[in-house]
């Protein structure tokens, strides 16, 4: 049908409404596909999203796995070097008491052997001192020795 310009009477609106009811199904299989496209757009980006959240949920879960595996191992070291700590603290507990004893013999040892070299030390210096003293001469006697000396070095 054609549309006609009128001045409003009664066979204008129904040549509209011809017009409608004939565009009306078009308008309507139209707006149902653009609702279907949009329905569809809907879905996939959805689905695209559950994708990446599944993902970042597997993610998330293999690190909180590695954590408690690093967690775990941790603990079992900290209790291995534990059990190794207390062993060596033990073995020192039993070593403590004779460190005095023996702390004690050892500066008994040293005491005895600084008092027998002190004494040693001594005799061969008082030794030593009696051979090596000057003996003081008068001077010709001084004289005398100087020439047996020059002497001596001379024919030898």
């Amino acid at each position: 049908p054609k549309s006609h310009k009128s001045s409003g009477s009664y066979g204008d609106s129904v040549v509209v409404e011809e017009e409608i009811t004939v565009r009306g199904p078009e308008k309507v299989a139209l707006e149902k596909a653009k609702r279907q496209t949009k329905k569809k757009k809907k879905i996939k980006q959805d689905t695209h999203l559950e994708k990446l959240k599944a993902k970042a949920r597997n993610q998330l879960t293999k690190s909180i796995l590695r954590q408690r595996i690093k967690n775990m191992e941790e603990r079992g070291k900290s209790k291995i070097l534990s059990k190794e700590l207390d062993r060596k603290d033990k073995a020192c507990k039993k070593q403590t008491p004779c460190y005095p004893s023996q702390l004690s013999r050892l500066k008994d040892r040293q005491t005895t052997w600084y008092k027998a070299f002190t004494e040693q030390y001594r005799k061969i210096k008082k030794e030593t001192e009696g051979e090596l003293r000057i003996w003081h001469c008068h001077e010709l006697c001084c004289r005398l020795q100087a020439q047996v000396i020059q002497c001596s070095r001379e024919n030898t």
